[in-house]
């Protein structure tokens, strides 16, 4: 992996956890406010992002071509049910758009506009 991608590995890693921490401290700090952890289902998951659930199958396999090492990892809610924090989806989505933001339109083909 060259030394760029790993620095945004580390990045959307760092804001991951950030984004956890920071939720965390803010349901401690005022558990009667309205912040509170959102779990997402796979299915939820998929229309947030607009993939189909077999992509997200796809960036959490080691071995697959398509695997994101940034991609989220899901927790277990019990039994074979997983879920995502919503704020973790969150912060993976704003640095996947920081990171591939297009800055020259030359580099979209005219028929996507």
């Amino acid at each position: 992996m060259n030394a760029s991608l790993q620095s945004a590995v580390t990045n959307a890693q760092k804001q991951s956890t950030q984004a956890v921490i920071t939720e965390q401290a803010s349901i401690n700090n005022n558990p009667s406010s309205s912040t509170e952890l959102r779990v997402l289902r796979i299915q939820q998951v998929a229309e947030k992002l607009s993939i189909g659930k077999s992509t997200i199958y796809d960036w959490l396999k080691p071995n697959s071509p398509r695997y994101d090492e940034t991609f989220p990892k899901p927790f277990k809610l019990g039994g074979k049910a997983i879920g995502w924090l919503s704020s973790e989806v969150d912060a993976w989505l704003l640095n996947r758009v920081a990171l591939t933001r297009v800055t020259d339109l030359s580099e979209i083909e005219s028929d996507t506009l």
